[in-house]
Order: C-alpha cells, then structure tokens, then sequence
C-alpha cells in the first residue's frame, strides 16, 4: 500500500491503483441494498454492479493512457476513486493535437462500451437502469457525458482548452478554460445542494484542480500574469512505432557498416 492507495495490477504496463476510501463506497452499496430490504445475494448483486462500473471507469482511463502512448507520451499511473479516475501522464504539457485526442478517448470508450451494453440490454429486454446490464449502459453513458462538460480539467474542458491553444496561445487558453471550468464547477456544487452531495466534492475538486492547472502552465511559461508569449508548443515524442522502427534502421545501417 501507497499511502491512501493499494496496486491492483499493471494493465498494458501502467501501475493501476485503487483509493482505500473505495472500500467505503462498497460498504455504502452492500449497506443500501440491506437497508432497502434487499437479501445478502442482492447486496453481492449491489457490489457487483459498483465493481462492473469501476471497471468501466478503468476502461475509460486506459483509453486516455493508451492514446497518449499513440504519441509518445507514457503514462505514471491509474488512480481510481469513488470520484472516478485518474490517468497521470508524463507530459505536463501536451501539443494542441495530442491533447484534443488523448482527451476524448475516455469518453468516446465510454460511448463505446455503452453501446455494447445498450444491444445487450436489447436482446435481453432489461432496459431499465436498475438492471444490471441496462444499469451498465445508462452508466457508461452518463460517464461519458458528464466528462465531456466543459468544465476544465475534465475531458471536455481540456478539448476546449485544445481548441483554444491552436488560436490564442497555451497560456491564454488554459486561462479561459480554467474560468469557464470554475464557473462549471460553482453550478456543480448548487445543485448538489438540492440533489446529489458528490456533485458537491466533484465541483470543489474541479474548481481548484483549474486554479492548480493555471499555476503549473504560469511556472512552465514564466510569469504570473496574463501577457508575454508562450514558449514554442512542446512536442511530443515519436510514437512507440516510430521509435521501433528508428532502432530497426539504425541496427541495419550498424550491421551493413560491420559487412
């Protein structure tokens, strides 16, 4: 164990954690389904469906890991926690490009993986969201929707920064998106209020993860206002296959001069 953390594997290399306070959200969902009425095989059911979900959590984080790889970015670890997960990438800061696209892959898996229970649901007939399977489906799709809000550093919000970036600049784009991110996450926190506390906890993290963000783009570029120029955007590093057949070549062109 790591701290608040514990290993549950390496998934494609990446170390995959889970946050001890996961523990408390199971006895929440095995204490729900007793409290409810329900038998000890209903609160087994309960505790299947969270782990089904989490599952589906750690699915949406490899395709942020995986597509990052794709650019040559690795990624340290995969934390998940009853607020969802967290892919933790090399990379502070990522080309417009690469950004846009690591970003989306979450939730794009998401959609994905809801579709295929949404056709499972089909053919079973269980559409409701209190079935197991159509349970799935409504919640990858709310998954993926829900990170895909522009409330910056979410996955919608760092798409929206993406786009920014290639007009006005790292800088002044991490600025606008951390803004309209806080302002999101002030409109999380009022309405968890009247419905679901989490929303609570997620608006207070998103609104000073933006403010955290805006910090660490400042030191990278210099300065704590508003103005200058950003340096030239990092690039990343080639692709695993690009760096696989760069040492083919430079092996041949060794082995041709030993010839």
């Amino acid at each position: 164990m790591n701290g608040w953390s514990w290993s549950i594997g390496r998934f494609f290399g990446i170390d995959t954690r889970v946050h001890a306070t996961f523990l408390l959200l199971v006895g929440w969902a095995a204490f729900s389904a007793i409290e409810q009425g329900g038998t000890a095989f209903a609160a087994l059911l309960s505790i299947a469906f969270l782990l089904a979900v989490f599952a589906s959590v750690l699915l949406h984080e490899l395709g942020h890991a995986l597509t990052g790889r794709l650019y040559g970015i690795e990624t340290r670890k995969i934390t998940l926690s009853p607020l969802g997960g967290l892919a933790q990438l090399e990379a502070g800061m990522l080309p417009p490009r690469a950004e846009l696209w690591v970003a989306l892959a979450g939730p794009l898996v998401s959609f994905l993986l809801a579709g295929v229970f949404f056709t499972l649901a089909a053919l079973t007939g269980e559409w409701s969201p209190s079935s197991f399977v159509g349970g799935l489906g409504w919640a990858n799709l709310m998954i993926a929707a829900f990170n895909m809000l522009p409330a910056f550093p979410m996955d919608g919000g760092r798409v929206f920064r993406a786009a920014l970036a290639k007009r006005v600049g790292y800088r002044r784009a991490t600025e606008t998106a951390a803004k309209v991110g806080r302002w999101a996450a002030v409109g999380m926190m009022i309405l968890g209020l009247f419905t679901r506390p989490l929303l609570i906890l997620i608006g207070a993290f998103v609104y000073f993860a933006a403010g955290a963000e805006v910090q660490a783009v400042r030191s990278y570029l210099g300065g704590a206002g508003g103005g200058g120029v950003d340096r030239p955007r990092p690039k990343a590093r080639p692709s695993w296959y690009r760096r696989w057949r760069e040492r083919l070549r430079l092996e041949r062109l060794r082995d041709g001069q030993r010839a």
